[in-house]
């Protein structure tokens, strides 16, 4: 009898083994885990949903489901698996990833509830942190994410994005100089992240520097050459430095761009005016005024009225 309970202790124990470790010894999980971390995100959804397919009660095997589903785009599939995880135990990932998608879909109090329980599991997550200085950011405490923002890097110096936040929290509080030192890490990690040179360009505008923001904004435009908000901003940065031709050649790419653009036609002509051009610039005020951009009537009046001409009085034959 003494041998037979010993025998029914050690296969007890070994079933609860076997039962622990089914997350790493299920070959479908563990392929599945080696697709998505590859990239190949439909191939992962293959293998989880065999894997569930032998064992359901996995809370692991949900959160991997619902990775995979949010990187191909179907968010409502993965929110349900988030939800079927957290039903089997609360943990770290479900609670993050479920805070993201409600932050994605600016529910900010669920996200705020899920993010900060998982703070509570796990407070050195830079992407959590980072998360959660999104959340605050869009709460408007611009001082609480700074300070989420600034832990994040503490376990994640590597992503530009956060660098580029807090330069846009800098800037909003007034900054430049921090806004544009933390733009400039962000670059240093990215040099094709054309929202931190535009962002940087914008600062370096406040602060004067002219000639680095026309830099920063034609950085901008090798990434996104058709941004006409750049542009123009470009454009306007040439000027303050006497590029007026440079200028002149971002508005005909506006114009280009986008034909109905009325304030593109003024300034083009704005730009004509200072170069001396005065007749193309008569004919672009008259295209902005005929687009609703009303101040190229009081240009027209200024610079295209109409000339007086000299009438030769007839001679009266004698």
């Amino acid at each position: 009898m003494k041998i037979l309970k010993a025998l029914s202790i050690i296969l007890f124990f070994g079933l609860l083994l076997i039962s622990c470790s089914v997350t790493e010894q299920l070959s479908e999980y563990t392929s599945a885990e080696e697709a998505y971390n590859q990239g190949r995100y439909q191939t992962a959804l293959t293998f989880i949903n065999r894997a569930l397919e032998i064992q359901n009660d996995q809370p692991d095997f949900y959160v991997l489901r619902a990775k995979a589903n949010y990187k191909v785009g179907n968010k409502n599939l993965a929110m349900d698996d988030l939800n079927k995880s957290l039903a089997l135990k609360i943990n770290f990932n479900a609670l993050h990833l479920r805070g993201k998608l409600f932050l994605e879909n600016n529910n900010l109090e669920a996200a705020k509830q899920d993010l900060r329980q998982a703070y509570d599991i796990n407070s050195e997550s830079g992407d959590l942190l980072f998360d959660l200085g999104y959340l605050e950011y869009l709460n408007g405490e611009n001082q609480l994410a700074l300070e989420y923002y600034t832990q994040s890097v503490k376990f994640n110096s590597r992503n530009p994005n956060t660098y580029v936040n807090i330069g846009n929290i800098y800037a909003v509080m007034g900054n430049s100089k921090l806004a544009i030192d933390n733009y400039s890490k962000a670059l240093v990690l990215d040099t094709t992240d054309g929202i931190a040179y535009y962002n940087r360009a914008n600062e370096k505008m406040l602060l004067g520097d002219f000639t680095g923001a026309v830099e920063d904004y034609e950085n901008s435009l090798l990434i996104d050459s058709t941004n006409t908000n750049t542009l123009f901003i470009l454009a306007e940065a040439k000027m303050k430095i006497n590029d007026n031709k440079g200028a002149l050649n971002n508005y005909s790419t506006i114009i280009k761009l986008d034909s109905t653009s009325a304030k593109a036609y003024y300034f083009r002509g704005i730009t004509e005016i200072a170069l001396g051009e005065n007749n193309n610039a008569c004919l672009d005020f008259k295209k902005a005024g005929e687009r609703g951009y009303f101040d190229a009537y009081e240009m027209i009046k200024k610079y295209c009225g109409p000339q007086k001409k000299l009438i030769k009085k007839k001679k009266v034959k004698s």
